[in-house]
Order: structure tokens, then C-alpha cells, then sequence
């Protein structure tokens, strides 16, 4: 019984580093919240509407339409699923205006990480009436573990990526002086007391 307790914690210890990492939402999950934030409640009572979503950043028209789905709706996508035969609907357009993620400098070994989207929309009735139109800008921060950076990108959405941010100037030029320092002392002593002891030695 006790080798099986034993075998629990070992396995609960292997995997905390990687529930650490998922505790955490990746860059393009919180890109997903920010939108669902943003557009959500734009659509307000429309039961049934077609959604244009650009190309870009395609996660963002998933998150929205699988929400709005689950919730009852009756979505079209512009660029797919609707058909010539289909009603005359209210339609959402929206725009991705600006994306970032920004990592800085934090505690030891933690980066402090900003993940920004800003998206315009536009809301119109089914017979062309502007319905709403409006700029969304919201920001989300956090603190992540600097090795845990690269888990929470997504290589195949350069938006999801942040550059590392430059050492202070400590770590730039007074580390690297003082570790050529003190590899000099090293071998001036090395070499001193090298000779000192052939010196002896005869």
C-alpha cells in the first residue's frame, strides 16, 4: 500500500511542472476570451445572423461562433456556410486593428506578459440599417515563468509571440566583467603558484 502512495505523489510530482503550464491560458486563448469579450454582445437579441470574419487570426471566428452555437443562435459564416437560399439576416463584420504580446522583465526567472487585440465592428439589419459600429481595445497581464515562454506561443500564429526582453545593464556588462575577472585571477593564480612550486622544486 505504501509503494502505491509512493508511486501517486512521484507521478503528481513528474507532471506539476506541465499543470503549472496549463493552469495558465496561452497566448491565442486569451486572444480568444478578449474577442468573445468584445463581440459577444454585439449581436444582442439577434437569434440568427451572419458572421464576416476576416482570414486572419481564424481562432477568433471559432471561439465566437462555437459560443454564440452553444447558446442557441443560428450562425452563418460569410465565407462558407451561406447558401442562396438562405433569409436575409442581420449581419457582424469585424477587423483585427491591432494585435501584440509583450513580455518584461519581472521577478527572477518570470516575465510579466501583455497580450492586447483591438478589433472594429460593424452591426446591420438585414436590410442594410446600420444597427452599431464601434472599437474594441482590451489588454490582458499576467505573470508567467520564463521557461514556460515558449509553451504558451503557438508557432503557426506569429501573433501569439513576444520578443524576450534585453538584460539590464547589470547582466549585459557588469556579469560578463566580472566573470572575466575572475577567470584572469584564476589563471595568474594557476600559473603563479605553478611556477612557485618548480621554483621549490630545485
Amino acid at each position: 500500500m505504501m509503494w502505491i502512495r509512493a508511486c501517486v505523489l512521484l507521478a503528481c510530482l513528474a507532471l506539476m511542472p506541465f499543470l503549472t503550464v496549463r493552469a495558465q491560458p496561452t497566448s491565442l486563448e486569451v486572444y480568444q476570451t478578449l474577442a468573445l469579450g468584445c463581440l459577444y454582445d454585439v449581436p444582442d437579441t439577434a437569434r440568427a445572423f451572419v458572421l464576416d470574419a476576416p482570414a486572419q487570426m481564424p481562432y477568433l471566428r471559432t471561439a465566437l461562433a462555437d459560443r454564440w452555437r452553444r447558446d442557441g443562435r443560428t450562425l452563418f459564416l460569410a465565407d462558407s456556410s451561406l447558401q442562396e437560399n438562405t433569409p436575409a439576416l442581420s449581419r457582424l463584420r469585424y477587423a483585427v486593428e491591432e494585435t501584440g504580446v509583450v513580455y518584461a522583465r519581472a521577478r527572477r526567472k518570470q516575465y510579466a506578459r501583455s497580450i492586447t487585440l483591438a478589433l472594429r465592428y460593424t452591426f446591420t439589419a438585414a436590410d442594410g440599417r446600420l444597427l452599431g459600429e464601434d472599437q474594441c481595445r482590451e489588454t490582458f497581464t499576467d505573470m508567467i515563468r520564463r521557461a514556460d515562454r515558449v509553451s504558451l506561443e503557438t508557432d503557426a500564429f506569429p501573433e501569439t509571440q513576444g520578443s524576450i526582453p534585453h538584460a539590464g545593464w547589470m547582466r549585459r556588462y557588469l556579469e560578463p566583467a566580472v566573470l572575466a575577472f575572475a577567470s584572469a585571477v584564476t589563471v595568474y593564480l594557476f600559473f603563479n603558484l605553478r611556477s612557485d612550486r618548480s621554483d621549490g622544486g630545485a
